[in-house]
């Protein structure tokens, strides 16, 4: 994950804290959440930038190696599933994205070890620019 600063709304912190601590959760999502929010700016929900990924946004990335496009929407554990495009807030890439900016690249490494870069093209829906404070 990058060592860029993230912004994060109050309400998705709240409810990412809550999932790490989950009963059954596996630890390393508690210490996925602390390194994230070393890096974090934590705004009140409607202050977050419209060019933000927040929870439950809905986000096209192409891959700088590749040049693919893909369109993925940033969830919690439990809704994730790769296949139909929703990906998990806990995986590499889902951390990679969550609070970075419209524009700018994201680096991560893959659980089998390859270093990734993917440039957030475009936000196709976030929660917040759309006032649902709900998701």
């Amino acid at each position: 994950m990058s060592k860029k600063i993230r912004y994060l709304s109050e309400l998705d912190v709240a409810r990412l804290e809550k999932c790490a601590a989950e009963p059954g959760a596996a630890h390393a999502r508690q210490t996925m959440l602390d390194e994230l929010l070393e890096l974090a700016v934590i705004v009140e929900p409607r202050e977050v930038a419209a060019n933000v990924v927040t929870m439950n946004s809905q986000v096209t990335l192409v891959n700088e190696r590749t040049g693919e496009a893909l369109t993925y929407t940033v969830v919690y554990p439990q809704g994730a599933n790769v296949d139909a495009g929703r990906l998990n807030v806990f995986s590499p890439a889902g951390l990679a994205l969550i609070g970075a900016k419209r524009g700018s690249t994201v680096h991560f490494t893959t659980p089998g070890g390859a270093i990734e870069a993917l440039k957030i093209e475009r936000i196709v829906f976030q929660p917040e620019a759309s006032n649902d404070f709900t998701l």
